[in-house]
């Protein structure tokens, strides 16, 4: 497991998952919103990145903005369309805080990714 690039993947973002001590981190969140941080994690979401490696969608594009591949990066911190939100998720994490690896492996950061794709999707 440890030779796979979903592996490597995953431990740049957040060196404690896959482990007990990720699951800590999402243990006192409902299932469907730990699934959906470890979706985040590996890549595996309804975003079209994922949903065209799997044929099912026509591209790797964005589908509201056309000018970037539809990555958990461009989801979270770039996709136009989500601007407002991204001011609000900014307001809360603070803008030193406002990566990846921190939004999917901190406890408040986790707490305010959720909020994000309440109001997002």
């Amino acid at each position: 497991m440890k030779e796979s690039l979903h592996f490597a993947h995953l431990q740049s973002i957040d060196q404690s998952a896959p482990s007990n001590k990720f699951v800590c981190k999402i243990i006192d969140i409902p299932r469907k919103h730990g699934s959906l941080i470890f979706q985040l994690h590996t890549g595996h979401i309804t975003l079209n990145k994922h949903l065209y490696h799997i044929a099912r969608a026509p591209s790797v594009t964005c589908p509201d903005c056309n000018a970037h591949k539809e990555l958990v990066h461009h989801y979270l911190l770039v996709c136009p369309k989500y601007t407002r939100q991204y001011t609000i998720l900014r307001l809360e994490v603070g803008p030193c805080q406002l990566n990846i690896k921190y939004l999917l492996s901190k406890g408040k950061g986790i707490r305010a990714t959720l909020k994000y794709t309440t109001w997002t999707k």
